[in-house]
This record gives C-alpha cells, structure tokens and sequence, in this order.
C-alpha cells in the first residue's frame, strides 16, 4: 500500500467548504463557547475607574556659572534626558511606602489576621511592589509635564491613591538631588587634620614648657637686640680704653724726655678737673722760683741763705710736681683697667647672648621637628573649611534646582476605564472564529479516512471502476415521490446515480 497524503495536491474552496460543512456542529459549539464566556466575562467584571494627575517639573539652571563660563542662553530648553528619571522618582520605595501605610494597603484582607512581625513586613514590601506596578507614570510628548495614573474599582480610593503619591513626590522631589557626600568627606578631613594639629602643638607646648621656651621668635628677636647693644657698648668701652692707653703712652714718652716734671696740656684736659689747675698752680711756682732763682744766682753763692731757700723751694715744687704727675698716671692706670674689666665683662655677657642664642636656635631646631608640618596642615585645613562651604552651598543650591509644580490634581472619576465590553466583544467575536476554525481543520488534518473517489484512489494507487454512494432513504422517497415506478434498483447505473447525487 502507498502512503497518502493528502497535501500533495492543493485544496479547492469546494474542499474548503466541504471541511466547515463537516465540522459545522465544532465550529458553532466552540465559536459559541469562547464568545459566551469572553461576553460574559466583560459583564461580570467589575467596573475599574482611573484617577489622573499632571505634574510639571522644572530644572533651575545656575545662571551665573553658565554666564561666567560664556554660554549663557535665555529660554533654553528643558533638559529632556534629564526629565527621565523623574519616571523612575516617582516609583521610589521612599515616595510610595507613605502612600502604602496613610491609606493602608498592606493591611490583610477580611478574615485574615497577621502572625508575627515578619509577616507583616512581608506585606508591606508586596504592597509596595503591586503599588509599584499598578501606577502608570508617563510624560507627554515633548514637554515636562508627566501624567500620575492609578486605577481601581473604588474611584474615590484611586483619587486618593494618585493624590497622596503626587504630594509625597513634590514634598521629597527638592531634597533627592542633594547630595552631601562632598561636604561629609570634607568635613571627616577637617576633623582628622584638626586632630593631627591639636596633637602637634599639644607636643610642641610640652617642649616649650620643659625647656621654658615662650615665643622662639620674639625671643631671639629680645636676644639678637641684646646683642646689638653689647656689641655698641663694647665697641665704646674699647675705644674709649684704646684712646686712654695711647694718652697714657703719649703722657709717660713726653715725661721720660722732660724729666718727669711736664706733661702735655692737650693728654691731661680730659677728665682731670681742679687737678690740672693744681699742676698749672706748681708750674707757675716752679717757674717763678726759677726766675727769682736766677735773680739771685747773680748776686749770691748757692750757700746763701736766701738762694739756699729758693733751691729748696725749687726741689720740694718739684717734688709735688713728680708726686701729682705720678698720681695722674696711676689714675689713669686705674681707669683703663676698669674700662678693660668692663670691657671683659660686656665681652663676656655678649657671648652667654650669643650662646642663648644658639641654644635657643637648637631648641626652636627641636620644636619644629615636633611640630613640623603644622604650618601645612593650617593651610590645608583653611582650604578644605573652605571647600566644604562650597559644598555645603552647591548642596543647597541643587536641593531647589528641580521645582515641581501640579497642574491638574487627581479627581474620583466616575467614567470607567475597563472593562471596554465593545472592544471585548469583538475580540471575543475574533478569538471565537480563530479558535473554531483552527481547531476544526486541526481535527481534519489528523483524520485519515477515505471520503472522496480521489482519495480512495490516490491511496490504493488503483483505477477505481464503480463507487457506492451512501444513500439516505428521504433521497429515495424523493426519487419515487416525482417517478412513481421509476426506481429500479437491479437497471442502475451506479456512475450515472453518483453523478445524479453529486449533482
């Protein structure tokens, strides 16, 4: 036997016709079924109502950066890449959890109570999450203006629903773009610097204390000055000591070469007073003595008495002139050995200044050791202060950078949304013929039986020679109704009969 199939030849609109006058009883079964059951689906289904919101959103640009950076535009558009995210706001968990738990959502249904803590956490998270999916936000086109939409059989419920996410969105809208990262990161920076400096000059006031140190500066400036002015004394004392030695010498070279008896007016002036007058006093004696001396040398021997008195006043004149001119010398000794002694000790005092000095440079040395950096550190805590009120006002300003305003509240609307009975209907209407007749020719194409002359014979492969028809009795009872006596059974040509029926 030869496989058959019967899409090796193409179907007529005859066949077409014949299959859904077979399955005619499937088709109107089904095609009833689906059409009753979506019809009266849509009947039976509560009416759902949709409560609608507009909102306009507004970003503020920072009109003095842009005019400083030179790109500054009047009615520049909105930025719309911006805008959508506001899609994504509006279903935060922290604008909607509010909504959920003011009008309840996450409370059990009737009859049903709530175990544990946990259970009810549950809840509340599944109620955020269908809150989530049953708000529609959309944006009109081309603008900044968004539609809030939420649907419910209770139009009131749906009103309140919409009404509550609009408020919680314009309430928590300005601080979402706040962003205080920055002025936390500059302000934990300032607290660890403020706390490295605080250690520092907590180390460099213990030194200061063990090595009695009060302002480095200010002190080497009191020592520097102290130096100065031992240097100025000393400079003097020298001087006025080198001065008194050279009159010294001048005054002993003039004495040796007049015999001890003069010393020159202009070496003696100087700090002598009534003493110069008492040597100018022997010399005006001595020099009278000499005249009259000399008067009498003319007239007497040395021997005589009154020459003799004259010789003796002479020696003895001398004698005092000696005696004072010794005693200037010797104060004059004395003076240059104090000038000398004051001159070691400003010496010696002007090296312990500079000594404290020096000391006082190794232990600044040491206290900039400890507090090295502390100078730094100042200047990078000034810089972040001010860093971080730049953050603190950048924060601020971005926190009134979107302004949000409601254009249409959500009102209860009475007008039902779904579910759309003539939309339903049709559909029904077209899922009904779809289903019916696919699920007719379904059974027709597993169905192998032989129905026609051509698919007796495209199975067998044979020349068919005779078919049987299958004959109704009402065909015969309107055969013999019209020819009474004409039917004969044994004379019938049964091609011509098949043809008669087929036509």
């Amino acid at each position: 036997m030869i496989e058959y199939n019967k899409f090796d030849s193409p179907m007529s609109p005859q066949s077409f016709l014949g299959i859904v006058f077979k399955r005619r009883k499937v088709i109107l079964i089904l095609f009833t079924v689906i059409v009753a059951s979506i019809v009266a689906a849509a009947f039976i289904m509560p009416p759902v109502f949709r409560s609608t919101a507009k909102v306009m959103v507004k970003y503020q640009e920072n009109a003095d950066k842009s005019f400083l950076l030179g790109n500054y535009q009047q009615n520049t558009k909105v930025p719309y890449d911006q805008l959508a995210s506001e899609l994504l706001i509006f279903k935060m968990r922290s604008i909607l959890e509010p909504v959920v738990s003011d009008l309840k959502m996450d409370q059990p249904k009737k009859g049903e109570q709530i175990k544990d803590v946990a259970e009810a956490a549950k809840m509340h998270d599944k109620a955020v999450e269908k809150l989530a999916r049953q708000v529609d936000v959309e944006r009109e086109k081309d603008t900044n203006v968004f539609s809030v939409s939420f649907d419910d059989t209770d139009p009131n419920f749906a009103a309140k629903v919409v009404e509550k996410i609009v408020t919680e969105y314009i309430t928590q809208r300005p601080s979402i773009d706040r962003d205080d990262r920055a002025y936390d990161f500059f302000d934990k920076q300032i607290q660890m610097i403020e706390k490295r400096i605080n250690e520092l000059e907590q180390k460099g006031m213990i030194y200061k204390r063990q090595q009695k140190i009060l302002l480095p500066d200010k002190q080497t400036e009191i020592l520097f000055s102290s130096v100065a002015d031992f240097d100025k004394e000393l400079t003097k004392v020298r001087a006025e000591r080198i001065s008194k030695e050279a009159r010294l010498k001048i005054i002993k070279e003039q004495i040796k070469k007049n015999d001890g008896l003069f010393i020159p007016t202009t070496e003696t002036t100087e700090g002598m007073g009534s003493k110069q007058d008492y040597l100018n006093l022997l010399k005006k004696t001595l020099f009278d003595l000499d005249l009259k001396k000399n008067a009498l040398a003319k007239k007497y021997t040395p021997k005589h008495p009154e020459l003799a008195s004259v010789l003796d006043d002479i020696r003895e004149t001398k004698q005092k002139l000696r005696s004072e001119i010794q005693d200037i010398i010797r104060v004059e000794d004395i003076k240059i050995k104090a000038l000398k002694a004051s001159e070691d000790a400003l010496a010696q005092s002007m090296g312990q200044v500079v000594g404290s000095i020096s000391n006082l440079s190794k232990q600044s040395y040491e206290l900039d050791k400890l507090t090295i950096g502390i100078k730094d550190l100042k200047l990078v805590h000034s810089m972040l202060v001010r860093q971080r009120e730049e953050a603190r006002i950048s924060a601020s300003r971005k926190e009134y950078a979107a302004q949000v305003r409601l254009l249409e509240p959500a009102i209860a609307s009475h007008i039902p949304v779904k579910p759309n009975r003539p939309l339903y209907a049709a559909l029904a209407v077209l899922l009904g013929l779809v289903v019916s007749f696919g699920t007719a020719f379904f059974l027709e194409y597993f169905d192998h039986s032989v129905n026609t002359i051509e698919d007796a014979q495209n199975c067998l492969g044979l020349p068919i020679l005779a078919a049987i028809p299958d004959f109704h009795p009402d065909f015969y009872r309107r055969i013999e109704a019209k020819s009474p006596g004409s039917l004969n059974l044994k004379n019938m040509n049964f091609t011509d009969t098949n043809q008669e029926i087929e036509s």
